[in-house]
Order: structure tokens, then sequence, then C-alpha cells
């Protein structure tokens, strides 16, 4: 079984730091001015993509340290730290549990394995594509906060005079539009800031010998989708990684690689590596699997997907 209690932190950890640039976002669209769009919109742009940028190198720091103590704790082996020179010298768990609790701001408690020690074993750390990053979070936020706006500012009604601002009813539709296109902004400064520590996890393992498969790891109130993703469990590179198992489980849907790095906005789900053939399932995704048969049986497909998704988003209503 994994360690629960790492995989929690880990992505209560990312979530903290999306908000929190979420919460900035939003306090910086507050100055937007609709009579300067075009100069205040820049300047709310030009302050997020380095905030969004400075974060994702966080973000970055914080997944390598959870990779280094996740794959110590599941196989013995570790890799060297992200940034700085590695002096060859061999750590113990709570040498990496030292640096986790340093990382994320938080007390590191002693444990029983933490003098055990770890074998570091040769790994290139891959870069992260800046550029790619930032393109995509320049279509994030003008997408998700300037453009709506726009929009709405451009449009005309005939007599009524449609678009200016001294009409009470377009302000009005206006006052919403802003609202609306500021929590839709925060929501995807949140994602593009996890984007860094997601990205590394993902082309770190994808490169590293000793994983065999990933898993969906979901937050404390996930979708109908991201609820599906964790039941179905490990989803192995192939076969030959799986072993014995299936890389299909009976009654429940079939899930790819790739599915495992979709995430929506407002989403603090993470995808990590697992190292075995064991059962990763945790108790939640163990919960969510045995949900699912029972909501779902006797159906398939998008009938079974619809069921699914009713059943998780009244689950969520009456928990609020």
């Amino acid at each position: 079984m994994p360690d629960r209690r790492l995989l929690d932190a880990y992505w209560r950890q990312m979530a903290r730091m999306g908000t929190e640039v979420s919460v900035q976002s939003l306090s910086n669209w507050s100055r937007l001015n609709p009579v300067s769009l075009e100069a205040t919109g820049a300047g709310w742009l030009a302050i997020m993509l380095s905030v969004i940028r400075g974060e994702r190198r966080r973000t970055r720091a914080v997944a390598a340290s959870f990779y280094r103590l996740h794959r110590a704790i599941e196989t013995g082996y570790t890799v060297p730290p992200l940034e700085g020179d590695y002096a060859g010298d061999t750590p113990t768990l709570g040498d990496l549990r030292e640096d986790w609790a340093r990382q994320t701001g938080t007390i590191h408690d002693p444990m029983s394995d933490d003098d055990l020690e770890v074998i570091v074993e040769g790994f290139d750390w891959p870069e992260e594509p800046e550029e790619d990053h930032d393109r995509a979070s320049t279509v994030s936020m003008v997408s998700q906060g300037l453009a709506p706006v726009y929009q709405d500012l451009s449009q005309e009604d005939g007599d009524r005079g449609r678009g200016r601002l001294d009409d009470p009813d377009f302000l009005s539709d206006l006052n919403d539009t802003m609202e609306t296109a500021g929590n839709r902004a925060a929501m995807a400064a949140d994602r593009e800031v996890q984007r860094g520590g997601r990205d590394l996890i993902r082309r770190a393992s994808q490169a590293d010998r000793r994983v065999l498969g990933w898993a969906r790891v979901t937050d404390g109130d996930p979708c109908g989708f991201c609820a599906m993703l964790a039941s179905r469990g490990a989803v192995y590179r192939t076969r030959a990684h799986a072993g014995i198992r299936n890389l299909g489980s009976a009654g429940l849907p079939e899930v790819h690689r790739d599915d495992l790095e979709k995430y929506h906005n407002g989403c603090h789900c993470q995808t990590v590596p697992i190292y075995s053939r064991n059962d990763f399932l945790t108790d939640q995704a163990r919960d969510y699997s045995r949900q699912w048969r029972e909501v779902t049986r006797g159906m398939a497909g998008d009938e079974a997907r619809r069921a699914w998704r009713r059943h998780i988003d009244a689950q969520r209503r009456n928990s609020r």
C-alpha cells in the first residue's frame, strides 16, 4: 500500500500553492477598469504571468522533493536533488523527510525508519519548457479572463445603445461578466501554477526505469471524472509491467495514461508514479471502485458515465 499520508500531504501542498495564486489573481482583477481595459488588463496579465512563473518553479521544487521521498519509500532507491551539487552522500529517509518538510514549510515528525539509508541512483531531471509553459499560461489567462470582458464591451444592441458604459442594464451585465471572468481566471491561475509540478512528475516518471505505471490521487472533493480515474487504480506502462494482472478490470472503465494527465480548472488531483505490481488503490480509491460497480451495474459506455456523474454530483451537493 502507498504512504497515504505522503500522498495527501502532496496534493494538499500543491492545492495550497495554487489557491494562494488564485487569491492573488482575484485581488489584482479587482483593479481592472472597463473604461481603460486595454491598459489595466495588460497590467493585470503582466503581474499574473510573473507570479505564475515564479510559483511554477516552487511547485517543481515541491514535486521533486515528493518524488525523491515517494520513490525511496516505495523502492529503497532515490534520485539526486533537483538543484545543487550532489556529493554522493547516502541520505536516510529522515533526510528526505526533512527536505520535504523544508520545501512545504511543515514539521518533520520523527519516524521509526528515519535512519534507514537510501541508495541514490544516477538520474537527469528534465528541464522545464518555460517558453511553452509561459505561452500556455498566457492563452489560459486571456481566454478565461480578459477575452469574455472584451467581447461584452464590444457588443452593441441597436437603438438601446448596447455597449455604452452609461447604460444601467449593460453595466449590470458587465459586472456579472467581470465577476465570472475573474473567478475563471483565478481558477486558471491555480491550474497554471500546478503545471510546473505536474509536468515535472510526468516527465521524470516517463524517464525513470523503476516506474511501472501511474495512478490518480484525488483531492478531497473530486468531480465524477477524477473519481472515476482514481477508481481505476494503477495504469501500467505495458502488459509486461502489469505482470499477471490485466490492464483492464472487470466492471471498471478502461483508463489510458493520457487520461491521467487531464486536469480541469479547480482540480487539485495529482498523478503519481507507482513502482510495484502490488494493489495501489488507496482507501478512497477502493471505495470509489466499489461505488462504480454498484452505481453502473448493468450499464456500459456513456450510460454508465452519466449515471456515475449524477451519483458523484449528488454526493458533493449533500456534503456541502
